[in-house]
């Protein structure tokens, strides 16, 4: 017995790439920071080449560097909570974050 179209609403037929954003605001770690990048340790994986926002907070304020996700890596054991080290290069150095880590602009 056939249970024909049980839809309540009607389905939109996609044709070519559909984009989606998805933002997750988990709290993550910075292990280590430089000019071009920083080293995160974060809950939930990010996938590589993708473009990310970071949200730093300096001194109390919070600052957003867009970052490429370079590399990651779970680091977690079987009994601990599932952990990853991702690897992000900065795309660009706002004001904000150079005069906090005393890095000269370019």
């Amino acid at each position: 017995m056939a249970l024909g179209d049980r839809r309540s609403r009607v389905r939109l037929e996609v044709v070519g790439a559909l984009w989606a954003t998805l933002e997750l605001t988990e709290p993550a770690r910075v292990v280590n920071i430089s000019r071009d990048g920083a080293l995160i340790t974060s809950p939930v994986p990010m996938p590589p080449e993708s473009v990310q926002p970071l949200h730093l907070k300096l001194e109390g304020r919070e600052v957003t560097v867009d970052a490429r996700v370079r590399h990651i890596r779970r680091v977690s054991g079987p009994d601990e909570p599932i952990r990853y080290l991702v690897g992000v290069e900065f795309l660009s150095v706002p004001p904000a974050l150079a005069r906090a880590t005393d890095w000269p602009q370019v």
